[in-house]
């Protein structure tokens, strides 16, 4: 049902421009999938875990499991940079664990650029997508998949390296010259 509509679609790479806005995308599939399966398609926004009610249950098996990755990724991130910053955070762990990027979240808190930080996270974001499509490549599931991988390299389809530093440079030194003033 979906072979031909995800045969046509243009390959998605993290380091390349983005082919199409989530937009565009939704506007392509809303052509091509019916009304439940499009609702299921755009329900997730891939930031939080997605609770689906009825017939979108089954079709959204996908981003429930991408929602749980997320969750984890982020408290074992915001674990580590608490960590490191000796601050005591207490977030639930959820039951799944995820070995290989529990490990990688550690190496994140090494990562002084902030730009990089987020390039390594939105890999391992990438990498856990297609590791869940081994064998779905042609299923409701890919669809989901490419959507998601779609808006984190719509992420950043507009983003100046440039641009970022400097505001991010000018907000640390009004921070210094705030810190000096209290003391």
């Amino acid at each position: 049902m979906y072979c031909f509509l995800i045969a046509s679609l243009p390959g998605l790479d993290l380091e390349s421009q983005a082919p199409m806005t989530l937009e565009e995308f939704d506007d392509l599939c809303a052509g091509e999938l019916d009304k439940v399966h499009f609702a299921a398609l755009t329900a997730f926004d891939g930031t939080v875990t997605p609770e689906f009610r009825g017939e979108q249950d089954e079709l959204t098996a996908f981003y429930k499991t991408y929602g749980k990755f997320e969750l984890y990724l982020r408290n074992r991130i915001a674990r580590r940079r608490a960590d490191k910053a000796g601050v005591q955070l207490d977030l639930p762990d959820p039951p799944e664990y995820y070995g290989e990027y529990d490990a990688a979240a550690g190496l994140l808190a090494n990562t002084a650029d902030p730009a990089e930080r987020e390039l390594i996270i939105d890999k391992l974001r990438w990498n856990f997508i297609e590791e869940q499509l081994l064998c779905k490549e042609f299923h409701f599931d890919a669809l989901c998949a490419y959507r998601l991988k779609l808006a984190i390299v719509n992420k950043y389809r507009n983003r100046k390296l440039e641009p970022g530093r400097k505001t991010f440079d000018a907000a640390l030194e009004r921070l210094s010259r705030e810190a000096f003033r209290q003391e």
